[in-house]
């Protein structure tokens, strides 16, 4: 490849000190990376590995060597004064930094200290306020001319109070007894180690950062590394918090873990224990249908066909039934949440005195926690003093008082009822994601020209026909969002029966897909046959979304 000029100005100046430092620091990192590799083979490993199996054992085994090959390509390169070498060399650093951080709030006690403090700072919730009045006091001071001599006097009067308040909180929330604990953690030899490894880590990667113009760097250049360095905390997050779990949940979907003992491989076992359905045709109806099925498999459902009856059984009934409800719960919620919300965004669109009050209010459940809401609508759905029942209750008395009619009051068990356990859910769950919806379709609305309208109007059409001929199709991107995160969110329900039902265990009814992984994997502590649970639903999820685009792009409109 043939050097811009920019890339070779570098020859004519001196080679900045940090490079040969960054080269034997990596040679450290190198051999950090193998003592590490080999510390999580030898039989006192410092990472205990070993109840997950000899794969996982192998698999870290392998990424701890990552580091180090990383350091010798950086070496090389640098070496050789190529750019490539800074680019790796600072990733390694900033990486390095950023883990030795967490290594380091860990040995001081941050993350189990987090909910002692979160306690005290609730405790003294009061201080709080003040902050809330500087940040006011801020806005009033942003509202009056910045050559008035008021707006730097009010200003710093709301930094002031600002600060008042902060320290006043942090006092009470024993702010000073957590820094002396931080400070006797360094009575450990670790805690000063690692402290040094982010020092150093952060200021490698700070002066190679400064070696651009050695290295002949162009602005282009400059704007890539430095747009990954923007996406570096989620690309660092989703790779230990999502990739990780993920890749470890695929390994144990063909294991029989426990959690206790070493893991053993069992292929695709649990897949067909999951998905293992028998069918047999029975023509004696005095024998039950489970005398039909071989030993293993327990009976799901008979359909009959004439003088006959198919039995279909399963070998984990329960996991048909949970996906059963599962489906159910997503043909009815998509409706239910669909079309209320696109009649409420309908209503909000117009130009009504407070509909932004309004649109807050409807905005509210889709924000508020599912515990809160679980609580409120299970008092709601109670046989006796529940005003679902009150409501049923006064319209039937007062249709038999009017008309004369002989209607019966159901009382209706909502909750321990299962023919109505699960329509209960769904009504929660339709209420929970009815605002969310009703701002899609909102700015959907808002997004369609006034002027199709008027044309519409111009050529005779009433108002039903300006919205199916408008409104629908216009709104379709609209619409298939909604429908698509409806349909996700739905298939993985979980809050809802699990805050909702409060029996144990959860009556047939009312499990779910994911309320049965749960179950599976965090009661029964069964995590192999759990994670291919994970895995069969995140199959179905995707192909119904699949489905989905495709049905959308052959139904699509043209601009």
């Amino acid at each position: 490849m043939t050097a811009t000029v920019e890339q070779i100005k570098h020859h004519d100046m001196p080679r900045p000190i940090v490079i040969p430092i960054a080269m034997l620091w990596n040679i450290v990192i190198l051999v950090g990376s193998v003592f590490v590799a080999q510390r999580i083979f030898a039989t006192d490993t410092i990472i205990d590995v070993r109840d997950l199996g000899t794969p996982v054992q192998y698999f870290l085994a392998l990424a701890a060597l990552l580091p180090g090959a990383a350091a010798v390509y950086s070496t090389y390169h640098l070496f050789q004064d190529r750019p490539n070498g800074r680019l790796m060399a600072m990733g390694i650093n900033y990486v390095g930094m950023v883990l030795a951080s967490f290594m380091l709030l860990k040995q001081w006690g941050v993350f189990i200290g987090f909910d002692v403090v979160s306690q005290k700072i609730f405790e003294n919730a009061q201080w709080l306020l003040g902050i809330a009045l500087a940040y006011a006091i801020f806005y009033i001071a942003g509202r009056i001319d910045e050559d008035s001599l008021w707006h730097d006097r009010i200003e710093k009067l709301s930094l002031g109070i600002g600060m008042l308040s902060l320290l006043l909180l942090l006092i009470t929330a024993n702010a000073i007894d957590g820094a002396m604990s931080i400070l006797n953690t360094y009575s450990n030899i670790n805690t000063w180690f690692i402290t040094g490894a982010v020092i150093v880590f952060g200021v490698l990667a700070w002066m190679m950062k400064n070696t651009g113009e050695y290295f002949g760097e162009t602005p282009a250049q400059r704007s890539v590394w430095e747009g990954w360095l923007f996406l570096s905390p989620n690309l660092i997050g989703f790779m230990i918090f999502f990739a990780g779990p993920l890749l470890l949940s695929f390994y144990l979907a063909f294991t029989n873990s426990t959690g206790v003992t070493v893991p053993d491989f069992v292929g695709l076992g649990n897949y067909q224990e999951i998905l293992g359905l028998q069918f047999r045709m029975q023509d004696d109806p005095t024998l039950s249908a489970q005398q039909a099925l071989d030993r293993g498999f327990v009976e799901l459902t008979t359909i009959n066909l004439g003088d006959n009856r198919l039995v279909v059984g399963a070998r984990d009934a329960l996991f048909w039934l949970s996906l059963r409800n599962t489906l159910l719960f997503v043909i009815l919620v998509v409706p239910l949440a669909g079309i209320p919300a696109l009649g409420l965004a309908m209503i909000l669109n117009s130009k009504l005195p407070g509909m932004k009050f309004y649109r807050a209010i409807f905005f509210l459940p889709s924000v508020a926690a599912v515990v809160g809401t679980a609580l409120i609508w299970r008092n709601l759905y109670n046989v006796q003093v529940g005003f679902i029942n009150y409501t049923i209750s006064e319209i039937i008395q007062f249709v038999n008082s009017t008309f004369g009619a002989n209607w019966h009051d159901p009382r209706i068990q909502w909750l321990s009822d299962p023919n109505f356990q699960l329509i209960s859910i769904v009504i929660l769950g339709a209420w929970t994601v009815m605002g969310f919806n009703t701002v899609l379709f909102l700015a959907g609305l808002q997004g369609i020209p006034k002027s199709l309208y008027e044309a519409a109007y111009v050529d005779g059409a009433n108002g039903w026909q300006r919205f199916r001929n408008v409104t629908v199709p216009m709104l379709a991107p609209t619409t298939f969002f909604v429908v698509i995160t409806t349909v996700i969110n739905g298939l993985q329900v979980f809050n809802e029966p699990f805050t909702l039902i409060s029996s144990r265990p959860m009556p047939v009814n009312a499990s779910t897909a994911v309320y049965y992984l749960y179950t599976r994997g965090f009661e029964r502590f069964e995590f192999g046959y759990a994670s291919s649970v994970a895995w069969i639903v995140f199959i179905i999820i995707f192909a119904v979304t699949l489905l989905q685009f495709r049905f959308s792009r052959s139904t699509a409109y043209e601009d």
